[in-house]
C-alpha cells in the first residue's frame, strides 16, 4: 500500500508541475524540442523498435523503461513522467496491457500527445489475464496458515504488481504487431505530414518482414499443435494461441511462484513428457525454473520477451532479430 501511495504522489506532483508549464506546448503541431526530429517517448522495446523503423531519420525515440529492468516491480518515476510528457508523442500498448504506462499516460492532459495501441487492436483477440495461481486446498490452507499467507499476500504486493485487464503480451505476435505498426505510422504522420511519404515506405517494409516472421513461427510449430512449451513466466499466450500450441509457465504472468504443489506437479509433467527443454528470460527471476531443472533432466533455451532489453541489444537489435532467436529456440523445443 505504501508503494502505491507513493506512486500517486509522484503522479500528482508530476501533474501539478505539468499544468503549470505546460501552456506553452499544448499546439498539436507544435515540437517539444528545438530539433527537427519528432521526440517520441515509449514503453516496451518493441514498441520502440517499430517506431525506430517507422521513423527513420525523422524520429528520435527512447523507453521510458531502464534497460533489462524486470518490469513486474518496476514504477514510473518523476523523470519518467517528465520526460514522456515534454515529448512531441507517448506510445503504449495501452491502459488496460500495461497499468505502469497508464499511470504515465495519465499525467498527460493533451490527447493528441498519446497513442494507445490497444484502441487498434481487436478486442476479441486479447487474453483475459488470469491474476495468480490456482492452489488447491486453499480454504484449508486459509484456516490454518491465515497469517503465513497475509505475509506471502504482503511480499508479493511489495515485489509484483499485476498486469492490467489482459495478457500484455502482444508484441510477440507478428499478426498483431502489423495493427499496431500501421497505427504508429498513421501517427507519425498526422503528427510530420512532410515525411508521410517515408512513413509508409518504412512501414511497408516492416510490415513485410513481420509477414516472414509470422511464415516462420508457423514453419516452427508445424505439426506440434497441442505441444506443451514450459517457459519461466506465462509470456507465450498470443503466440500459444495463434500457433496451436500449449504453454505451461513456472511462474504466472505477473511473475509469481507457483504454489509447491503446482511445482511438483510442474517436475511430474516434465519427467513424464521427458520434456528436454525449458524456454528462459532473461529479464524473469529463474530461480524456480533452476530447481525444476535439478530435478528433472530439462536444459535451458534462451526466450527474449521483449518487456525490456540490455543496454547493448538495445543498440543495434531489432524486434525481428530477436524474434528470429526466440523462433529457433522454440522449434528446437517443440522437437524435443
Amino acid at each position: 500500500m505504501k508503494k502505491r501511495f507513493l506512486a500517486f504522489l509522484t503522479i500528482a506532483f508530476v501533474s501539478i508541475l505539468l499544468v503549470a508549464c505546460g501552456q506553452s506546448d499544448s499546439d498539436s503541431g507544435k515540437k517539444s524540442s528545438s530539433s527537427d526530429k519528432l521526440q517520441v517517448k515509449t514503453t516496451v522495446f518493441p514498441v520502440e523498435s517499430f517506431i525506430k523503423q517507422i521513423g527513420g531519420k525523422h524520429v528520435d525515440v527512447e523507453s521510458i523503461y531502464p534497460k533489462g529492468t524486470d518490469l513486474h516491480s518496476y514504477e514510473p518515476s518523476q523523470k519518467d513522467i517528465l520526460d514522456a510528457s515534454k515529448s512531441d508523442l507517448f506510445v503504449y500498448t495501452g491502459d488496460n496491457l500495461d497499468p505502469v504506462a497508464k499511470k504515465v499516460a495519465g499525467a498527460i492532459k493533451e490527447d493528441d500527445k498519446k497513442l494507445s495501441l490497444e484502441s487498434h487492436l481487436n478486442k476479441s483477440e486479447l487474453l483475459k489475464e488470469e491474476h495468480e495461481h490456482e492452489h488447491e486446498g486453499e480454504d484449508h490452507d486459509h484456516e490454518h496458515g491465515e497469517k503465513a499467507h497475509d505475509h506471502e499476500a504482503d511480499h508479493d504486493e511489495h515485489e509484483h504488481h499485476h498486469h492490467g485487464m489482459y495478457d500484455p503480451h502482444v508484441w510477440l505476435d507478428p499478426k498483431m504487431n502489423e495493427t499496431m505498426v500501421k497505427a504508429i505510422r498513421d501517427e507519425l504522420s498526422k503528427k510530420d505530414p512532410s515525411h508521410k511519404a517515408e512513413y509508409k515506405k518504412n512501414a511497408d517494409e516492416l510490415l513485410k518482414e513481420l509477414d516472414g516472421i509470422d511464415k516462420d513461427m508457423k514453419k516452427a510449430t508445424e505439426g506440434h499443435q497441442g505441444d506443451t512449451l514450459y517457459v519461466s513466466h506465462e509470456s507465450l499466450g498470443y503466440l500459444a494461441k495463434h500457433y496451436g500450441f500449449k504453454q505451461q509457465g513456472v511462474q504466472n504472468m505477473n511473475a509469481e511462484d507457483p504454489s509447491q504443489k503446482e511445482l511438483t506437479d510442474i517436475v511430474k509433467a516434465i519427467k513424464d513428457s521427458n520434456t528436454k527443454y525449458i524456454l528462459y528470460e532473461e529479464n524473469v527471476s529463474n530461480k524456480v525454473t533452476d530447481t525444476i531443472r535439478q530435478e528433472t533432466d530439462a536444459q535451458p533455451l534462451k526466450f527474449n520477451n521483449m518487456e525490456s532489453v540490455s543496454k547493448s541489444q538495445s543498440q543495434d537489435a531489432t524486434y525481428q532479430s530477436l524474434m528470429k532467436e526466440n523462433i529457433k529456440n522454440i522449434e528446437k523445443a517443440l522437437n524435443k
